[in-house]
């Protein structure tokens, strides 16, 4: 079973890679999260709060990153890329979706805003060994801090299924994901009442 998932793995890892074959020179295909057009839960208004965000090293690059199930080395497509790096993407959806309930300040404002900290570990296409279908996945940890009191603290682990088993399809699958993680972070805020709070002193 071993030697026959490890030919399976290997098999998709050349089908994805795209060699390239035909295509030398040929600008990679470039692809974005698109409109935050989707409609966003129905929450109070808050207060402002400061986001700061940061992710694993590999976020930092612009590679549309996939793997065969989850102990496979990621990998990534050879003729497809991200407009910006993973993290960037994802800090301005947060930002877009967060910025429907109330002000949200870049980094560390002042001292006496609310800081929700946002870490990314996870952005990836996953196949299943075979390759007959694959999904989206994103990781967040979020802490929100008062002052340097922690309030509260949630890790959002979201994914999605890809229509297609290809970039495209992971990238529709990982803007699926995102805008859930999203979701779910804004929601999270709204049943912090100290979100809004002044820290003492």
């Amino acid at each position: 079973m071993k030697m026959r998932s490890a030919i399976l793995i290997l098999i998709l890892t050349l089908a994805l890679a795209g060699c390239g074959v035909g295509r030398v020179g040929a600008p990679p295909a470039v692809f974005d999260l698109g409109l935050d057009a989707r409609p966003a839960p129905q929450l109070p208004a808050r207060e402002p709060i400061a986001l700061t965000f940061s992710a694993v090293p590999a976020l930092s690059g612009t590679g549309v990153i996939w793997r065969v199930g989850d102990s496979a080395a990621p990998q990534s497509y050879a003729t497809y890329r991200w407009a910006s790096s993973p993290s960037d993407l994802v800090r301005q959806r947060l930002l877009e979706r967060l910025s429907r309930q109330g002000p949200v300040l870049a980094d560390r404002a002042n001292g006496q805003t609310p800081q929700v900290q946002v870490y990314l570990s996870q952005f990836e296409q996953v196949f299943t060994p075979d390759g007959s279908a694959s999904e989206g996945r994103v990781l967040l940890q979020a802490v929100l801090l008062n002052g340097r009191a922690v309030v509260g603290q949630l890790r959002i682990a979201t994914r999605a299924p890809a229509p297609t088993q290809d970039a495209a399809g992971g990238v529709a699958a990982l803007r699926q994901a995102t805008d859930d993680a999203a979701d779910q972070l804004a929601q999270w805020l709204a049943t912090q009442p100290k979100a809004a709070a002044r820290p003492a002193g």
